[in-house]
């Protein structure tokens, strides 16, 4: 079994990712509380912000950090055992991250969709394209794939100078939105020749999306 220790090598986040030292608040899973939890509260520039698992995912609790810049989580595979309705780690599949800026999307006083749009225009330039990568590397980075809703921006990235001794793809998918007038950066990876048209992957990150923005309608 892949451990996810060794997975996260490498998994580096867009520009708006933190890196520091804390603990997340752990939230009831649908059969109680877990040490292996399915969403955290976290707070984002003293706002509170929700980050829920699509299915068959869980947050790594040893992996969530807050601090003055944000908040960040990896997520990976787990199953919910049904006599203890806990949450048991199984083989992973797929390596999720949620970063949380402590500030909002740039223009979205003036509406979520446009304010994606200049998102998407900035990530494709060179500057913007750059951030998007895991190697740091200038001009291993590109945008394979651009598909945007009306709250949502996902891109499938290639960094072709990104390498891991555990087979993590070099391809992956981001997504980014505005939840409590923060901006949340999500991504999605597999492993090289898993999912080779990343229908998949797609599939969980636009799941993973709707999971964040429905545990925070209550908010």
């Amino acid at each position: 079994m892949r451990t996810f220790k060794t997975l996260t090598k490498g998994a580096a986040l867009v520009a708006l990712s933190v890196v520091v030292a804390c603990t997340g608040v752990v939230q009831d899973t649908a059969t109680g509380p877990t040490p292996i939890p399915k969403a955290v509260l976290v707070s984002a520039g003293d706002v509170a912000v929700v980050i829920a698992a699509p299915d068959g995912f869980c947050i790594d609790r040893a992996t969530i950090t807050e601090n003055t810049n944000g908040a960040f989580m990896f997520l990976s595979d787990c199953r919910v055992v049904a006599s203890t309705g806990k949450a048991a780690r199984v083989p992973i599949s797929y390596i999720l991250t949620s970063s949380i800026s402590p500030t909002g999307l740039a223009g979205s006083e003036n509406g979520m969709k446009p304010a994606l749009e200049a998102l998407g225009q900035f990530l494709a330039t060179p500057v913007g394209v750059f951030t998007l990568g895991k190697s740091h590397v200038v001009g291993a980075v590109s945008i394979l794939q651009t598909k945007q809703t009306n709250t949502a921006l996902y891109l499938l990235v290639e960094d072709k100078e990104f390498s891991d001794d555990a087979g993590v793809s070099s391809r992956y998918w981001r997504a980014f939105t505005e939840v409590n007038g923060r901006l949340v950066a999500l991504s999605v990876t597999g492993y090289s020749g898993s999912d080779p048209e990343e229908k998949r992957g797609l599939r969980i990150i636009r799941a993973f999306m709707q999971a964040v923005v429905d545990a925070n309608v209550a908010l």
